[in-house]
Formats: C-alpha cells, sequence, structure tokens
C-alpha cells in the first residue's frame, strides 16, 4: 500500500507566516544595513523647538500634527528604526489584501515587491511623514477587507483609529477615510443586517474623525495653531498649480526660495511655508490670519484655472504620466544622495514598481478579478497627487497598490502558463506598458534631467570644500562640471570666488556638456542653448533653442521657465532685434500660457515697443501672480529692455512691501547703476551682500557703477571694501586682495577686513582671466 503523498509546501500551515517573516526580516535588515542613519532635520527641529516653547502658532500649523508629537516623543534615531518596523508591518497588510482580493500567491508575490522597493526603504530612513501614512491606510485596509462584508465591530473600530491617525499625519488621509466609508456601504449592499449596513460606516466615520482630530487639538493647545491652515494646505496647492509645473515636484517662488536661503537657521524647518502667508499678507498691504493666507493662495490657483485652462488641464495630465509611470523624483537633497548610494543594489525603483503595477492591473481587469479595494486606494492616492503635485514621498503611499496588481498580475500569468493566447495577451500588455516613458516626452525630459543630475552630488561637494579652503580654481573647474549638467546651478548655491559670469567658464561648460551628454535630446540641447548664449555665441544658441522648441521641451526650476522661446527671446534682444525678441515671447505664452517669466518679458517688451497686448499680459501677470513676484519678475525685464526707470519703480515697490528682500535690493542696486546713481547703487548693492553673503548676484551689472565710485572716493574704506568684494564675487583675485588690503590700511580696527586679507593671500586664483573695467586700470 502506497503511502499517502506530502502535501504542496504551500498549502502547509506554517508556508505563508514562514515566508512573510522572512519578507519581514529580509526588509528590516535591508534597511537598516543600508541606511542606517536618519535623514532630514525638519521635524526634529519642530520637535525640539515644541519642547522649548520657541514654536509659534504659525509654525506649528506647518507640520503634521501626530508626527510632530512624535517627534516630540522619540529620538530621531528610534524613530528611525520604528519606522523600519512599520514598513515590515505594510508588508503584512499588503498581503492580507492580495490575499483577500485574489490569492495568498498574489499576495506574496505583493509583499516581496514592496519589501525590496526603493522608496519606502529610503522614506523609513527618512524622518517625514509618508512612511507612516502607507502604513496606518494599508492596515486600516487590510482590517476592512479582512471583516467584509459582514465589518464586524472590533475591525471597524480598528479600521477607524488607523484611518484617523492617517488623516492626523496628513490631513489627505481623511479623503481616505471617507472613501473607506463609501466602499462599505457597497460591499454590505444586499448583506443580511440592513441596520448595520448604515452603522459600520458611521461608526467608521465617527472614529476616524475623533482619532484624526485629537493630535490636532493637542499641537493647538500647545502652540495654539489654527486648524484651517494645517500644514499650509494653500500653499502646497500652490506649489503643485504653477503655469511653469512640470507636474514633478513643487514648483514654489524663486523668489520666495532665494528668500528662504537668505533667512535659513535651524529655528526655521521648512520656512518657505511661513514665507507663503508672509508673501500673501504683503500682498494684500493687511494682516491676514493664517488660515486666510491659505486662501489668497487657493485664489491663485484658481484665477490660473480659469485665466489659462488649456494650460492647466496639460499640467493635471502631466501630473497623471507622473503618478502612473513617472521615474523617482526626490524633492530631498539628503534622500537624493541616500537614492544614490542605493543604485549598486538589484532594488526596484518607484517607476518600474509603477509600470509592472499597471500592467498587473489590466491584467486583473481583463480577467474580472475583484481588485476594488486596491483600485480604491489607488485612486484615493492619485486624486491627491493630481490636486497637489506629483513626488516620490507623495507616492509612497501608493506603491502598495502598485506591488498589489503586480502580483495579481504574476499570479494570473502563472495560472495561464498552460494558455497561450492568455500568456501573449499578458506578455503583449505588459510589453506595451513598459513603452509608456518613451512614448511621452515630458517624462523621457525629467528622466534625461534626472540623469544630468545623478553626476552633480560629487561636483557640488568638491565645489563646497575648494570654496571654503580658498582653492579657487580647483572650485571654478567644479562649476564648470555642475554648469555642464545644469546650467542654472548658480540660482542658490555660493559661488564667492567662482567667475561664474564669465563667458569661458561658460563656454567649457558647453563643450563639457556636449562631451558628457551629448545633443541627442531636447533637454541637452536646451541646456547647449543656454550655455552657448552665455558664452555670447547667440549664432549657436538660436538654432539650438528652435531645435529644442520645435521637439515640445519645457523644464522649469522653481518658477524659472527652461524654455528654448525664452533662450531665443533672450539672444535676439541682445542682438538688437526687439520686435522679433517679443514674438519669442509672445509664442512662448501661446504655447503655454501664464508663465511668470515670458509674462514679464512680454510685458516689459510691449511697454518699450508701444505694443497695445500690453495691458491684457500685464493683467494676466498680477492676477495670477502674486504682487510681489510679479513686479521683481517685471523689475528684472525691464532692465533687460532699459527701462532703468520702470525697473526702479518696480523695485522700489515690493521693498515698500517688504524691506528685507535681498534679491529684490539688488535689483534696486542695479536700477540705480543704469540710471548713474552710483553712490546710490554702491549702498543697495552693500546691503544686499550683507543681507545674503552666499548669494550669487552677478556682477556684471555693476562695474560701471563701482568703478565709477572707487574713482570718486578712492580712499573712502566702505567704497574699497565693497568694490574689493564685487572683484572677488567677479573672479578677480589679485584686484580683491589689493583692495582688501587699502581697506584694511585704511580701516585699522576692523577684524574682519584682516581676516579677509590673510584668507585672500592664501587663496589660489581661479584660472579665469576676467578683466577689471577699463575705468579702473588707471585708478589709484
Amino acid at each position: 500500500m502506497n503511502a499517502p503523498s506530502a502535501p504542496p509546501l504551500a498549502s502547509r500551515p506554517w508556508f505563508v507566516p514562514g515566508m512573510l517573516g522572512l519578507l519581514c526580516l529580509l526588509h528590516v535588515a535591508l534597511g537598516l544595513t543600508l541606511l542606517p542613519a536618519w535623514m532630514f532635520g525638519k521635524y526634529p527641529d519642530s520637535a525640539r523647538m515644541l519642547a522649548q516653547g520657541t514654536l509659534s502658532p504659525e509654525q506649528g500649523a506647518d507640520f503634521s500634527p501626530l508626527y510632530l508629537l512624535l517627534n516630540a516623543l522619540v529620538a530621531p534615531g528610534p524613530l528611525r528604526v520604528l519606522q523600519s518596523l512599520a514598513g515590515a508591518v505594510g508588508l503584512w497588510a499588503v498581503y492580507v489584501l492580495g490575499s483577500r482580493l485574489v490569492s495568498r500567491a498574489a499576495g506574496l508575490v505583493a509583499a516581496a515587491l514592496l519589501a525590496v522597493t526603493v522608496p519606502v526603504l529610503l522614506y523609513e530612513a527618512t524622518l517625514e511623514p509618508d512612511l507612516l501614512v502607507m502604513v496606518f491606510n494599508l492596515a486600516a485596509l487590510a482590517l476592512l477587507s479582512a471583516a467584509s462584508p459582514g465589518f464586524r465591530a472590533p475591525s471597524v473600530v480598528g479600521a477607524g483609529v488607523l484611518l484617523g491617525l492617517s488623516g492626523a499625519t496628513r490631513p489627505t488621509g481623511l479623503f481616505i477615510l471617507g472613501l473607506a466609508a463609501l466602499w462599505m456601504v457597497r460591499e454590505a449592499w444586499g448583506q443580511p443586517g440592513r441596520r448595520w449596513r448604515w452603522l459600520a460606516p458611521g461608526l467608521l466615520l465617527a472614529v476616524g474623525l475623533v482619532a484624526s482630530a485629537l493630535p490636532t487639538l493637542v499641537v493647538r493647545a500647545k502652540v495654539g495653531s489654527q486648524v484651517g491652515a494645517t500644514m499650509s494646505a494653500g500653499a502646497v496647492l500652490h506649489m503643485g498649480n504653477r503655469p511653469e509645473g512640470t507636474g514633478l515636484g513643487a514648483q514654489p517662488p524663486t523668489l520666495l526660495k532665494q528668500y528662504e536661503a537668505q533667512l535659513r537657521s535651524v529655528d526655521r524647518p521648512d520656512y518657505a511655508h511661513h514665507l507663503y502667508r508672509e508673501f500673501a499678507r504683503a500682498d494684500v498691504g493687511h494682516a491676514l490670519s493664517p488660515a486666510d493666507a491659505e486662501l489668497f493662495w487657493v485664489k491663485k490657483t484658481w484665477a490660473f484655472a480659469t485665466w489659462e485652462p488649456g494650460t492647466f488641464l496639460g499640467l493635471l495630465g502631466r501630473k497623471l504620466a507622473f503618478f502612473l509611470f513617472g521615474p523617482d523624483g526626490h524633492d530631498l537633497v539628503e534622500v537624493r544622495r541616500a537614492e544614490a548610494r542605493l543604485a549598486a543594489w538589484p532594488l526596484v525603483s518607484a517607476q518600474t514598481l509603477g509600470l509592472m503595477g499597471l500592467a498587473g492591473l489590466l491584467v486583473a481587469l481583463l480577467r474580472r478579478e475583484r481588485v476594488g479595494w486596491g483600485v480604491l486606494y489607488l485612486f484615493a492616492s492619485s486624486v491627491l497627487a493630481l490636486g497637489f503635485y506629483v513626488v516620490s514621498r507623495y507616492r509612497v503611499a501608493a506603491l502598495p497598490a502598485w506591488a498589489l496588481f503586480a502580483g495579481v498580475g504574476a499570479a494570473a500569468v502563472f495560472q495561464a502558463r498552460r494558455q497561450p493566447r492568455a500568456l501573449a495577451l499578458s506578455a503583449g500588455l505588459t510589453a506595451a506598458v513598459f513603452t509608456l516613458p518613451v512614448l511621452f516626452p515630458f517624462v523621457r525630459d525629467v528622466q534625461r534631467q534626472f540623469e544630468r543630475g545623478e553626476t552633480s552630488a560629487a561636483d557640488g561637494a568638491a565645489l563646497a570644500s575648494a570654496l571654503a579652503a580658498g582653492r579657487y580654481d580647483e572650485a571654478t573647474r567644479a562649476f564648470e562640471r555642475l554648469q555642464a549638467a545644469q546650467p542654472f546651478t548658480a540660482m542658490l548655491r555660493p559661488l564667492r570666488g567662482v567667475p561664474f559670469e564669465s563667458p569661458e567658464v561658460a563656454a567649457r561648460s558647453a563643450a563639457l556638456s556636449l562631451q558628457r551628454f551629448g545633443a541627442d535630446t531636447p533637454m541637452d540641447l536646451f541646456f547647449m542653448a543656454e550655455l552657448a548664449r552665455r558664452a555670447g555665441h547667440c549664432e549657436q544658441a538660436l538654432p539650438a533653442a528652435e531645435a529644442a522648441a520645435e521637439a515640445g521641451f519645457r523644464g522649469v526650476l522653481y518658477d524659472t521657465s527652461l524654455d528654448p522661446l525664452l533662450v531665443s527671446a533672450r539672444c535676439r534682444l541682445a542682438g538688437g532685434e526687439r520686435q522679433r525678441a517679443l514674438a519669442d515671447a509672445a509664442e512662448s505664452l501661446r504655447r503655454r500660457g501664464g508663465t511668470l517669466d515670458a509674462l514679464a518679458f512680454a510685458v516689459a517688451g510691449a511697454e518699450a515697443l508701444g505694443d497695445p497686448r500690453r495691458e491684457a499680459w500685464e493683467a494676466e501677470l498680477f492676477a495670477m501672480h502674486d504682487s510681489l513676484d510679479a513686479r521683481h519678475a517685471r523689475a528684472s525685464e525691464r532692465l533687460a529692455w532699459g527701462d532703468a526707470a520702470g525697473a526702479l519703480s518696480d523695485a522700489e515697490g515690493v521693498l515698500a512691501l517688504f524691506p528685507d528682500l535681498a534679491p529684490t535690493e539688488y535689483l534696486r542696486a542695479r536700477a540705480l547703476a543704469a540710471l548713474g546713481r552710483n553712490a546710490e547703487a554702491l549702498r543697495s548693492y552693500t546691503v544686499a551682500l550683507q543681507r545674503t553673503p552666499n548669494a550669487a548676484f552677478p556682477t556684471a551689472p555693476l562695474e560701471g557703477a563701482v568703478a565709477a565710485r572707487l574713482a570718486e572716493a578712492p580712499e573712502e574704506w566702505r567704497v574699497v571694501a565693497i568694490a574689493a568684494e564685487h572683484h572677488l564675487r567677479a573672479g578677480r583675485l589679485e584686484l580683491a586682495r589689493e583692495l582688501y588690503a587699502r581697506a584694511s590700511a585704511l580701516s585699522p580696527k576692523d577684524a574682519g577686513l584682516a581676516r579677509m586679507v590673510r584668507d585672500l593671500t592664501a587663496a589660489t586664483p581661479s584660472g579665469i582671466a576676467v578683466p577689471p573695467p577699463v575705468s579702473l586700470q588707471s585708478s589709484p
């Protein structure tokens, strides 16, 4: 008699728990080994301020209530470990969803994929709330899925608490709470217990709302913050809905980010949110409550949607594409660097997982699998991303859905392994899905931007260390490499001592860009065009810009448009082709209306040329953008068009509302210099440099004013000192040494001047010849 055969391995009771346990152990060990340290100090800093009683009511509204309290209770190191353990809980939850919806195999595949997904590992090590939002939502849906369709009270209460905690961690979690309640109604429809069918969703909502409110009320009681301004919803909405936006990441105003850099300190974590409120108050000219300040930016977003509906809908479409199959986009520098360290390991990227999940979802729909909870979860996550913006840490919440659908697809393929037609259909769908990033040019362009940016981390570190040591030759070479990868790198980067304006440096960067990256993609062509323009070779820049524009390339850095047509416009304006310059700006606005720099350029050009379109463009400029940014941008473009008086009026108007803005003070100095008011120009220039010592303000527009003022007052130590600083920033080390020595001799008790003389004595020159102004060569 034959002995009974052993049951299949997968059917043994210990197999699934054992596999899940191993996956969780692998996941935690992988995360803590590859990324043992925590990253990003915004919440630890704010928790310290909360404990010390120095967190203001408005700052208290900028943070996730529950996560702020969690950071106040748990030190960063233990919290980083807790987040890895929470990620392991997420693996169990995604398995439960997969096994309940389709099969245990689908659940195990989903858990395995999630265990080795790069953003999950990254954001377990990052002290931001997004990983916990993912785990709370997953665990809640797993509870409800396991309890469906009867929905026993303990499961409903547990899910309500978890979804409420999700809402307290990030208020958008309340949206999933509402959708979950509606789904419960649908699942229980037609089931026995008619009364409970309505009571269970109501219980879920009640418990969830209470659990969500408690941490918020605790923070409010502690610091007095307004509930209506929690996590700066209006500001975040505006950051993600700008005419310039690509759909991936936030695009706050450049002026605001420059001011944030001017004020940055450990006591101002994530200060951009506060500055958004301050800009709103300055715009309206009177005090606004935090909630009303958020409403101001909601109205600006609404103005964008109504003034430029085509551009707005196009932005929504790009967001959807980036959410579904876009590349990883990290808005935190530390996370980008950590991701580069993980590149050597065979891990799963968010983009790969998204494409696998999208293919699996299509297969599941064709096979009519019951994946309703997964679709609900994905829908809630995608709607929130479309409303705000797509970035990797916001996409973390959706990764379990993609893992789940990928598991469903894998299980379906395995079940159909003896059905050639079904296998061919699945393979065809998967192949089609994986071609999507190539078919959408804006996704391709962003991928190319990331590829170029990956080369910058080492160069950025080399630049910083060389500048700190006074090795301006090494710093300049590092800057040339950085500029080759991203021509707008100087926008917020300290470059004191590097001749970053030099046409020779731009030409070297252009040669490096061509050598390292080629000119095969529209982005590469655009960067080559911009570098050629800076090198003074518009005859090369114009064809490259035209080719990039024809290919449809558009990008953005904050609200500074990476627009080939604006490169053409600036080249033509420099060459005296004023009508054609304005025509290029008008074409830019026709293709994507409402962008700040194109509108400001067009308004200034229309004023200079008497074009009747000026009034319409100006009305749109001030309707869609706050007055500080609009007037600052118009001041800059009026200077480009030769209207120094108009630029001065704009700059002084901004400073009357917001006196501390160093970038606008610098524009005021430029306007005064253009009007020949040299003494006033140097005073404004000095103030701007004192407020932001690390800002890379262009020196060329103030050359004449500095030289003339130095000739007028060669023995005035303050004039000599600002001239010395000016020439150091222009890259003229020898002249800066001479002038700093003269200033120190004129003011021998000034320790700062004496220190600069010592530092510059040991410094090495950049190796770039930057000739001084002619009038200075004969000065004393």
